[in-house]
């Protein structure tokens, strides 16, 4: 195959999908391999690469995204008033379930100078568009042009990066993980069927045994 026109081969991994109408493991879901964002100076050049006037939107749905654990499908989804609380109140596309996740000081500042740099109002989507339906309606960017957005960014900072649509999902439960060490409490965060789905979605894996095998010095 020549390089002309040679699309990406993406790794693929398997997770566990959990059925909420029977509590149970329904099926085994396949997404694209990626990882979290394990290096906190990276995440701040990557803000520093989006806060701009021409890419604040990409700012704030990655501020979002990395604080808040929904899947971008589900942060497309915000309007401003699911914000305005001190809480993202949504309910999850895939699973049905309703989410609530307490908005922090930092993400806090973030989207108040955003709404207020773009005079946003309560129905408007948080992460607009331009462009307005038949009816005039604002629209909300789709999940393909916001993830070649940051894939661009965060490909630009740190290249060596696998990125995927779960990459600021995964972000937010490795430090979440990393902040309480209640692996429990990030896999209800995230609505995980098991521990080990958990571990094996924010690459923890590897690491926790990495760690364990160091610190036992027998």
């Amino acid at each position: 195959m020549g390089q002309k026109g040679k699309k990406e081969m993406k790794k693929k991994e398997t997770f566990e999908r959990f059925n909420e109408k029977t509590n149970k493991i329904s099926e085994i879901k396949t997404a694209t391999a990626s990882e979290p964002i394990k290096d906190r100076a990276i995440i701040e050049e990557i803000k520093t690469e989006l806060n701009t006037k021409k890419t604040r939107k990409y700012y704030a749905l990655f501020c979002t995204g990395i604080n808040v654990g929904l899947r971008i499908s589900d942060l497309l989804q915000l309007k401003v008033i699911d914000v305005k609380s001190g809480y993202v109140r949504t309910k999850e596309t895939k699973t049905g379930k309703y989410k609530q996740f307490p908005i922090n000081d930092s993400l806090k500042a973030v989207l108040d100078n955003y709404i207020k740099e773009f005079q946003l109002k309560d129905d408007d989507y948080l992460f607009f568009t331009n462009k307005a339906d038949k009816t005039k309606n604002s629209q909300h960017i789709d999940q393909s042009q916001a993830y070649r957005k940051l894939r661009e960014t965060i490909k630009k900072v740190a290249p060596e990066l696998h990125i995927s649509t779960h990459t600021l999902r995964k972000t937010f439960g490795f430090w979440l993980y990393k902040q309480t060490k209640d692996i429990v409490l990030v896999m209800h965060a995230l609505n995980h069927s098991s521990i080990a789905v958990t571990m094996r979605y924010i690459g923890l894996t590897q690491e926790s045994v990495d760690l364990a095998v160091n610190e036992l010095n027998l």
